[in-house]
């Protein structure tokens, strides 16, 4: 609509030009270039107005022939190009499907038509790896590194490269210059952490973990959970170097972090505890035994104590106890505290429901310490037995101390940043506990045995007279004794029947 409306404006205005011109009744006469020239002037004027439009159409066409060599070299390589992407694709899905011959024709196909070499040499370096040949691959994308958009690229090439040879040093140093380079990349942000963790450099990670906080690439919590455990690291190695004053800077800035993080409390505790400031050694002990037990924080805190005598030492337990009430560490907390003050059958009863639900050899040693105040250390012996057979608690530090090597920092930090844990958990579950009623048994007091009354016997009816009581009369020498009743349904009739269950209970364990 807009072509025919503009070719009817062009006819009205040479109708209009033509009509302006054939109007005109005066003359023009003039000389130029020797020449004389008289004639009506709209005769002369449309002639120059027809000229010039001559001059610009020959001047259009004239330019025309001039672009015509360079509109073929255009076009030439545009099809050149459109070849090289249709060769380009096709590499692309070779590479996908696994196909190294069709990927390296494709690829020499496509850097022969196409002037864009970081994808071309991108193509080349995965065809050279599909067909095993490692040098080209390693070639192509090392020479990708001097092009800035290809350099990040050829780094994560050679990178993997690295890794599959098990070149650490040099997988550590590409993820180092690609994480410079894009401090967004995923995969260089995890390789740094984890090659940073299995050399034990804590503090490249923590800088590293900081650069991802900032670029999302990591949950905020998460970061803070892998810099508390970090800096506890960085200061136990402080602390074997007896750099004490560091140690402790790195201890309080992890547990600002992760106030329930129990190896930063506990060497903190011990820090303050050796340096005299006792109180503020128990109320880090006291704030993390509240957000997340430990038994750890039993030992570190009763060691805090050791100086005083044994009420302050059951009063600060049981104060620690009441902290988080509801955990398994409180009511060892109060059998211990029990055991302390001589209140065995109180220790006996806030030990019968941990004995019960997976024991370890902590629970059966205060059971035994209970049982032997109460009873003797005989009564004790079996509850020993139990505690030397049963396994130790699986949780790192549950002895009161944090020794890890390089290899268990790392392992704990990846816990404890990913799982908000110490290690994982136990492959095999702690055996059973024992039963109730069968406590009650191994810990029932032994009932006293009264002194015979009866006279000795002389002659040859002695051994008869010892074997049954004065109560029960022996029978004649000359009939055979009555033996026992072993009939399952046997009625328990006195203390004697008691410790006789009792022993063989204690044989049956």
């Amino acid at each position: 609509m807009i072509r025919i409306l503009i070719f009817l404006l062009m006819i009205i205005l040479f109708a209009g030009s033509i009509t302006y011109f054939a109007s005109l009744d005066s003359r023009v006469a003039g000389e130029a270039f020797g020449y004389k020239f008289d004639g009506p002037s709209g005769l002369i004027g449309g002639a120059l107005f027809a000229a010039f439009l001559i001059v610009i159409y020959i001047t259009h066409k004239i330019k025309d022939i001039m672009a015509l060599p360079a509109k073929i070299r255009a076009h030439d390589k545009e099809v050149r190009r459109n070849r090289g992407i249709a060769a380009l694709t096709r590499g692309l899905e070779a590479v996908a499907v696994g196909d190294a011959a069709d990927a390296a024709h494709h690829a020499k196909v496509a850097q022969r038509h196409l002037d864009d070499l970081a994808l071309t040499r991108l193509l080349g370096a995965q065809a050279a790896h599909l067909s095993g040949d490692e040098a080209a691959a390693r070639g192509a994308y090392t020479a990708m590194l001097g092009a800035p958009e290809t350099e990040f690229l050829g780094l994560k090439g050679l990178y993997l490269q690295a890794m599959a040879k098990g070149d650490l040093a040099a997988a550590r140093g590409h993820a180092e210059r690609a994480f410079g380079l894009r401090s967004n990349a995923r995969w260089a942000f995890d390789s740094v952490i984890e090659l940073g963790l299995e050399r034990g450099a804590w503090g490249e990670a923590r800088d590293a973990i900081a650069r991802g906080r900032r670029n999302n690439l990591i949950a905020a919590d998460k970061a803070d959970r892998a810099t508390a455990a970090l800096l506890t690291a960085d200061a136990y190695a402080a602390h074997l170097s007896d750099d004490n004053k560091a140690a402790l800077a790195d201890v309080e800035a992890a547990l600002k972090l992760a106030p329930s993080f129990a190896p930063a409390a506990v060497l903190a505790a011990r820090l303050y505890g050796e340096a005299g400031k006792v109180g503020k050694a128990a109320k880090i002990i006291e704030l993390a035994f509240t957000a997340q037990a430990h038994p750890a924080y039993i030992q570190i805190y009763d060691k805090l104590y050791t100086d005083e005598n044994v009420e302050r030492r059951v009063e600060h337990l049981r104060k620690l106890a009441t902290k988080n009430p509801s955990c398994r560490e409180a009511k060892l907390l109060q059998a211990r505290a029990d055991n302390l003050m001589s209140e065995w059958t109180s220790a006996i009863k806030a030990l019968e429901p941990l004995l019960t639900d997976a024991p370890t050899a902590l629970e059966y040693s205060l059971m035994a310490s209970a049982v032997a105040g109460l009873g003797g250390e005989d009564e004790a012996r079996i509850w020993l037995e139990r505690a030397a057979a049963a396994p130790r608690d699986p949780r790192p530090g549950a002895e009161g101390e944090f020794h890890f090597t390089r290899e268990g920092w790392a392992r704990l930090v990846r816990d404890y940043m990913d799982f908000a844990r110490l290690a994982p958990p136990p492959l095999e579950d702690i055996a059973a506990g024992v039963s109730a009623e069968e406590i009650r048994l191994l810990t029932a007091p032994k009932a006293p045995v009264e002194p015979s009354v009866a006279a000795p016997i002389q002659g040859e009816n002695e051994e008869i007279a010892q074997q049954y009581p004065p109560s029960q009369p022996a029978p004649p020498a000359d009939e055979p004794a009555l033996q026992p009743s072993h009939d399952g349904d046997e009625e328990i009739t006195d203390d004697e029947d008691v410790e006789r269950i009792a022993a063989e209970a204690r044989k049956v364990s």
